[in-house]
């Protein structure tokens, strides 16, 4: 699912982001070929992704984001050694974030150890998202990035 949702938003991407899946019961052989043609973006469950790090040497130094989707069923599904695992064999410079439905012990605690200055958005449940809330995804140069703000907060001005 999460893969899935990543290529779609991947259109609106020029040049298009290459992905790589990498899932328990898929063909080792097909993923190792993924990985080969240097993806962009890989979407893994920590087991396998830690798999293949120790079968392969893959370097993850170049990581420049991490995502943990569901992180608290990661927790509670007993990942936590392959995500520490995982977060040590990558930069420190990464941004890291984690989207979680509810904030247990253990994935607090991982917080608090693992990342620096984190910052934590809650949405509860008397919370109401807006029925007209659109995700739109812009790719600009660093240099573009204020005037493509201006500009798209000026075609927003009435809505």
């Amino acid at each position: 699912q999460t893969h899935r949702f990543c290529v779609e938003l991947s259109h609106f991407v020029s040049p298009p982001l290459r992905f790589c899946l990498l899932v328990g019961g898929d063909s080792m052989e097909d993923q190792y070929s993924l990985l080969a043609a240097n993806p962009d973006v890989i979407v893994a469950t920590p087991g396998r992704l830690q798999h293949v790090l120790l079968d392969s040497q893959l370097s993850l130094s170049k990581v420049e984001y991490i995502v943990f989707d569901e992180a608290d069923r990661l927790f509670e599904m007993g990942f936590a050694t392959q995500l520490h695992a995982i977060m040590a064999s990558i930069p420190e410079s990464r941004q890291t974030l984690l989207f979680s439905a509810t904030m247990p012990a253990i994935l607090a605690d991982f917080t608090r150890a693992s990342l620096h200055d984190p910052i934590v958005l809650r949405l509860d449940l008397e919370t109401k998202l807006s029925e007209s809330l659109q995700i739109e995804f812009l790719r600009v140069r660093p240099q573009d990035k204020q005037a493509a703000l201006l500009i798209v907060l000026g075609t927003r001005g009435g809505d």
